[in-house]
Formats: C-alpha cells, structure tokens, sequence
C-alpha cells in the first residue's frame, strides 16, 4: 500500500525524532562511560580507595595491594599501602588492615574504639563490615545501639570500669582505637597499666610537634573533667615522642604514622614472628610534623621525661592523679613559621 505525501512526511519526522532520541541517548551513554574512566583513573592516580558498596565482599583491589611480598620485612614496608581509605578519617584502614596481615591476620576479630563520633568516620567499621569483627564504640555525644555506639563520657578514672562495663577481654582484645582529643597519653596509661593487652594500638597524637618535644596536656582534675574541653586550638592530646615513650614501657613498638594517628604493635609477638621493628620511630612522623588548628602560645604542658616514665608508668601504687602531678610543667611559646610551628621554652 502507497502512503500520501503527508503520510510519508510525518513518518520522515518520526523517524527523524526517533532518530536524535537515539543519537542524544548514545552521546549520554558514551559521556557516562567516559566519566566513569575518568573518576576510576583518578582514584587510581591519588590513591584513594572506596568503600566496597557489597557488604559480602571481603576482599578486592585494595586488600591485594596488602598482600606482603616479604613476610618479616612486611612492617618495614606498610609506606607501600598508604592512600587506602574506605572508613577512616584518612589511610588508617589500609594501615590497619597491612598491620594485621603482617601479625598473623585478623585473629579473635574483637576491637574497642573510642571518640568515635557518630561512628560513620572511625578506625573499626571497615573490620566490622567486611570482615565480621565484633566490638564497641564509645563517644560523649552519640549513641546507636545498632553498631553498637554507646554515649559514655570517657576519662582517666573511669575507663577502665568501662572496658569492664563492657566486657573487653584483657587478652583476646585485637585492637584498640584512642581519640580523646585531649587527655589521650593519661587514658592510654590507665588501661595498659590495667594490663589490657590489645595486638595493635591505635592512638591520636599532636602533629603540632617536632620529635624534640615529649609534652602531654595537663591533666583535668578529678570530678572536673567535663568542664576542661579542647577549645579547637593546638592544645590537645600528646606529642608523639611522649606518646611512644609510654608505650615503649608496656612493651609496644611504633610501626607506622599519619598526620593523625600512631599504630603500635606488641614487640614480644612480633618478635616471635620474626618481624623486623622500624629501627627510627622519629622517622616516621617527621614528615607529618605540621602547624594544625589555632595557635596556643602560653599553655603549661607537662614534660614526659625518660626516667619518670620508666620509674611510675607501669608502677599500679602509682595512681593517675600523682602519675600526673609527677611530670614537670613547662610553659611553651610559638613561633608559627610554615610549614611547620616551632615551640620554645618560656621564663
């Protein structure tokens, strides 16, 4: 059957119209493809890795980057995993993740972290959700009994009865997580001196200073704490050589350092691996000594000395408030001189 004229002008629009619908959905097609090869090139350049979105994945592209080529040198080498980031504020999850493998694996997958937030940016969650470890999360303001987060205010005193609360084993504990934005190095004392054994320690430092400077915050009186909060300035936390100084006593050895975080693993096991220990700890923060948040001239600190340490830390007669007391105070003054904040001793 011949179709008229008009029959057959308005199949030609048809087929026209039909025709750029189809050419502007393939343009769309071929843009997305082209996007999504750019952003997975992109990813690939920088380093940075997303969170898998199949909560049954327990291993991909990332994880086989953590694989060590040499068993032994494998905590000598956790710089080659640097980037990986699915949960943790910045590469801890990668570091964490490389740590385990080189101490034997996930082992009894029980971890306890605090100053966590709402619980969606932390050091744990990716164990949690990829790899069915079990645990709490502490934070002083949020609570979600599906993670579970629970609302506890958190300080040198009580922390123990809350790993107690709890029920944190002291022997099967896998990792522990410490941010308290402030009095970190007297929490971190109070539970290794309660002889929790965790295989990695995770602990925050002040990057505000070089390695010279092993200096911890005052501690906030007894029955007072809730009234002492950091101001958003560089007055937190500890230094990382005061930090590790402490460590060293209970018998942990830094392996590795952000801008943020120190992790720590347990000498004793890893030395019955056959692990080799970084043999500079200074090294490993040195390029992350950085001037963060406000200037804080004028703050009293207390000194983290050798020999204090050494005689009190792990002394349990010794208790928090004299441990405290017993560190010298010095008065520091800054000089903000980019890229890095220099202190000095005042008069």
């Amino acid at each position: 059957m011949r179709l008229r004229s008009t029959q057959k002008m308005g199949l030609r629009r048809r087929r026209n119209a039909s025709n750029k619908t189809m050419h502007k959905a393939t343009t769309l097609f071929l843009a997305a493809l082209l996007l999504a090869a750019l952003a997975g090139a992109w990813k690939m350049m920088v380093g940075v890795q997303t969170a898998p979105t199949n909560n049954n994945v327990v291993t991909n592209h990332a994880e086989t980057k953590l694989q060590p080529t040499n068993k032994y040198d494998c905590l000598l080498n956790l710089n080659d995993v640097r980037g990986i980031k699915y949960y943790s504020q910045n590469d801890e999850d990668g570091a964490i993740l490389a740590t385990l493998e080189c101490m034997g694996g996930h082992g009894n997958k029980q971890y306890f972290e605090f100053g966590s937030e709402n619980g969606m940016q932390v050091n744990t969650r990716y164990l949690r959700e990829q790899h069915g470890w079990t645990g709490h999360l502490l934070d002083g303001g949020h609570e979600n009994s599906t993670i579970p987060l629970h609302k506890e205010w958190f300080t040198p005193s009580n922390i123990v009865s809350l790993l107690e609360k709890y029920h944190v084993s002291k022997t099967t504990l896998d990792l522990l997580s410490i941010d308290c934005d402030y009095d970190d190095f007297y929490i971190l004392r109070e539970i290794l001196l309660a002889d929790y054994k965790p295989r990695i320690l995770v602990v925050e430092y002040n990057p505000n200073f070089e390695w010279k400077w092993a200096v911890s915050t005052v501690a906030k009186p007894i029955g007072e704490e809730a009234n002492v909060r950091w101001s958003g300035d560089c007055y937190f936390g500890a230094s990382a050589s005061a930090l590790r100084m402490l460590a060293n006593e209970f018998g942990y050895m830094l392996i590795w350092a952000n801008g943020v975080n120190l992790i720590f693993v347990r000498l004793e096991q890893a030395l019955a691996m056959g692990l080799r220990i970084p043999s500079s700890a200074e090294s490993l923060t040195e390029e992350y000594t950085q001037p963060l948040h406000l200037d804080c001239p004028g703050k009293v600190w207390k000194v983290v000395d050798r020999d204090t340490v050494h005689a009190k830390a792990t002394d349990a007669n010794v208790l928090h408030a004299d441990f405290a007391s017993g560190l010298a105070d010095v008065k520091l003054g800054t000089n903000n001189n980019y890229p890095v904040r220099t202190f000095y001793e005042m008069s």
